[in-house]
């Protein structure tokens, strides 16, 4: 790949394809060097929904996703803790296609789960109003 020495990089990126297994286009599983990644990167999962969409892949042969000739077209990246959609707008002339425009949409995951001490002044002033 002529990267040099990776040893402390965060370089190569690779990505493992199988067909969808929960719904979606296509699953992955996406290596960053000492470990795999818990989901999947931004420009990574763009890759891979464009790597869909243009024959002659690995990845347009196991995906699911519908043939298009121009447009927006959604293709819904699975990774372990869920999936990534791809948003991509695609002109097709004659075997070429060209992607304009790539749009994404995460899936949200819990951030915090906690209690908060409200004290019972609080509770009265508002049951007098």
């Amino acid at each position: 790949m002529n990267l040099g020495d990776v040893t402390d990089a965060t370089v190569p990126k690779m990505s493992l394809l199988s067909p969808p297994a929960h719904g979606g286009a296509i699953s992955t599983r996406t290596f960053i060097p000492h470990r795999v990644h818990e989901a999947i990167g931004v420009f990574g999962a763009v890759s891979i929904a464009t790597a869909c969409m243009l024959p002659g892949t690995v990845a347009r042969a196991i995906a699911d996703v519908p043939a298009t000739d121009e447009g927006p077209v959604e293709v819904e990246v699975e990774h372990p803790t869920g999936f990534f959609t791809v948003t991509l707008e695609v002109e097709v002339t004659g075997d070429a296609i060209t992607v304009t425009k790539a749009a994404l949409l995460r899936t949200a995951r819990l951030l915090m789960r906690g209690e908060v001490m409200v004290p019972s002044s609080v509770w009265s002033r508002g049951a007098s109003q």
